[in-house]
């Protein structure tokens, strides 16, 4: 028989959150953003080798990139080069923007202030992953020193080193939060399903558009994006451990007259 759940205060309840019990006032049967069709955590908890594997790897191509043991990354280089396009050559500018810090900070700064009326858990994951980002980044790729492709195949011109990439990564823990603030002010499934795909759409171009231009090869690209999927998870965890009920009361979710009406579809 299922124990029954104690009362963390008089007037209150935990209700089960996609990534963690969530404490929400007694006002009404539903409550906001505890039924999510899918996050990283929900997908370990149903495959546990997934994370695992990720991580191995992350760490697999980044011992490989510190030996420069990686020999198709050159021949993948080449061939993009090879295959450039003027209009191909101002899409791929065009999006490698995405994954910029001057554009990733404002979406994450727009997205913590977004779900902070609604989810002061989340907000702070946003932020915090924000902060932290860049340093994670810096340290891996100076852990690992990997050369950037020559000079000569760069159509715009970075600093530092090359293994991960670090704006797929940036634009996965900024752009990659938005259908998780959606969800905290709609109830709609197709508008959360659709936010997913676009925002890890983006995510992957970002990436490719960072061997097009020729300052990172395939592998730092993929080194990112597994990075990404990592601390996004990592992120999640975070939020749930938040969400505990024994977490301070500014940190509660919010609820709002409509979320406790109607249930998520």
């Amino acid at each position: 028989m299922n124990e029954p759940r104690e009362r963390t205060e008089v007037g209150e309840s935990d209700v089960a959150g996609p990534i963690g019990p969530v404490r929400l006032p007694d006002r009404g049967t539903g409550s906001l953003h505890t039924r999510l069709p899918f996050t990283m955590r929900e997908l370990h908890a149903q495959a546990r080798w997934i994370l695992p594997t990720v991580a191995a790897l992350f760490v697999t191509l980044a011992v490989l990139a510190r030996f420069d043991a990686l020999p198709w990354d050159r021949p993948i280089t080449n061939w993009v080069v090879a295959h450039r396009t003027p209009w191909l050559t101002d899409l791929a500018k065009a999006i490698t923007r995405f994954g910029s810090d001057d554009v990733v900070y404002v979406v994450a700064a727009i997205c913590a202030a977004v779900a902070w009326p609604r989810c002061r858990a989340l907000a702070i994951s946003i932020i915090a992953l924000a902060v932290t980002r860049s340093l994670i980044v810096v340290t891996v790729k100076v852990l690992i020193a990997r050369d950037r492709p020559p000079a000569a195949l760069q159509l715009v011109h970075p600093g530092g080193f090359s293994f991960p990439s670090g704006h797929p990564f940036a634009a996965a823990a900024s752009w990659g939060f938005i259908p998780l603030v959606l969800v905290l002010y709609t109830q709609r499934r197709w508008i959360w399903w659709a936010s997913v795909v676009v925002v890890w759409t983006l995510a992957l171009m970002v990436g490719a558009s960072r061997t097009y231009v020729g300052v990172h090869y395939a592998s730092d690209v993929v080194g990112g994006l597994l990075l990404a999927v990592l601390f996004v998870a990592g992120s999640e965890v975070l939020i749930g451990w938040l969400h505990r009920h024994n977490a301070p009361r500014v940190l509660m979710c919010v609820p709002t007259r409509r979320d406790q009406q109607q249930p998520f579809p």
